[in-house]
């Protein structure tokens, strides 16, 4: 209970609960467990073990799960196209190692160019310490909001197909993908998309199966 003091964090009333099965669409309201760290703990959320759900039949709990996951993977998606979009939303961020390789591959051949003495390159990894769970509630949903915009009304196509391919070990493999447009971009035409698959993404040697 002293966690809840240093973080973004609080405990739900049954009250609440029950209010937020009550809403439509309903929210599923999960729970949450915590995992010891050296200076606190790691808040995890298991989607899955859904509060007061003992009551709907096995059937009824797996539809509920899987229409709450797809909602979360959209959401996500979308967050992930205006990113991509829309670069100056992120700054300078860097997402994963590619994106990190990418703008020191960048840094590095523009002092090269320019001819001058070569120097030492260095850099420094660092960890915000408690990131996620001191992140202000308030604040991530006005910055989304400043995303998506929804006065705006942009209505997203989310195409999902399967890649199967070949691994060089020579196995077969089956990648699921989700791909996001808007109408302004969106490609109806099988053959364009995957045109603009194999310039965007290096696809190749692979069948794409749309679902």
């Amino acid at each position: 209970r002293n966690h809840f003091a240093k973080v973004n964090l609080r405990a739900l009333s049954s009250e609440e609960i029950e209010a937020m099965h009550q809403k439509k669409p309903s929210l599923v309201a999960s729970r949450l467990r915590f995992i010891p760290k050296t200076h606190g703990l790691r808040p995890i959320v298991k989607v899955s073990s859904v509060i007061k759900a003992r009551a709907l039949s096995k059937e009824s709990r797996e539809k509920q799960m899987h229409h709450y996951n797809t909602q979360l993977k959209n959401l996500f998606s979308v967050l992930n196209y205006e990113k991509t979009v829309n670069t100056s939303i992120v700054g300078s961020s860097a997402f994963g190692k590619d994106d990190i390789y990418r703008s020191w591959k960048k840094f590095v051949a523009k002092v090269r160019e320019s001819g001058a003495e070569i120097p030492h390159f260095y850099y420094v990894k660092t960890d915000v310490s408690r990131a996620y769970d001191t992140i202000p509630h308030q604040k991530l949903v006005e910055v989304i909001s400043q995303i998506l915009k929804p006065e705006k009304r942009t209505v997203y196509c989310i195409r999902r197909y399967a890649v199967i391919m070949i691994t060089t070990s020579g196995k077969t493999r089956k990648l699921y993908r989700r791909h996001v447009s808007t109408f302004e971009d969106f490609l109806p035409d099988m053959e364009k998309f995957l045109s603009h698959l194999q310039e965007d993404t290096s696809l190749q040697n692979a069948i794409v199966v749309e679902q």
